[in-house]
């Protein structure tokens, strides 16, 4: 379907924050440490505030579910240039190097598992991946298998 996307001015630091507590409980229920860190007192992006939350919830929920029990999970915000990147860091099982060629694709389905029995489409990303890219803004991943993975979303800085 066509995504329409309100723009609007968004402060990226309280909409994480928001985002981190919604999912608080979620996390302590297979005790992992979900924190949020950032140096900014802000983060002014133009962009749609329903689709930019479901952007970060999915990526949330998703490191929630490929996280083993008893590990971390990091969402911080970053400033480079004009960019705020924004990255969510788990450390789930990884990705291999097939898995990160179909990462974004539709119904790709990669080689980690729930680690909860949760259910997984393999849908998540191709439409994450589309609702960044019509708010303008970039998403990415890096991982190394075995060692977690590292989704960042980068949006333009909103200009003055």
């Amino acid at each position: 379907g066509i995504v329409i996307a309100s723009l609007e001015s968004i402060d990226l630091v309280p909409l994480v924050k928001q985002i981190r507590e919604d999912f608080q409980e979620n996390s302590l229920k297979k005790n992992i440490i979900l924190s949020f860190s950032t140096t900014l007192d802000k983060a002014i992006i133009v962009a749609d505030n329903t689709l930019t939350k479901r952007v970060f919830e999915n990526l949330v929920s998703n490191a929630l579910k490929f996280s083993p029990e008893n590990k971390s999970i990091n969402i911080s915000i970053k400033q480079e240039k004009n960019n705020f990147i924004i990255a969510i860091k788990d450390e789930g099982p990884g990705l291999t190097d097939e898995d990160k060629t179909k990462l974004f694709q539709k119904f790709s389905r990669l080689s980690a598992t729930p680690t909860s029995g949760e259910h997984s489409t393999g849908l998540g990303l191709s439409i994450i991946k589309n609702l960044v890219e019509v708010m303008k803004g970039k998403v990415w991943c890096e991982s190394e298998y075995g060692n977690g993975a590292c989704f960042y979303v980068s949006f333009s800085e909103k200009e003055n």
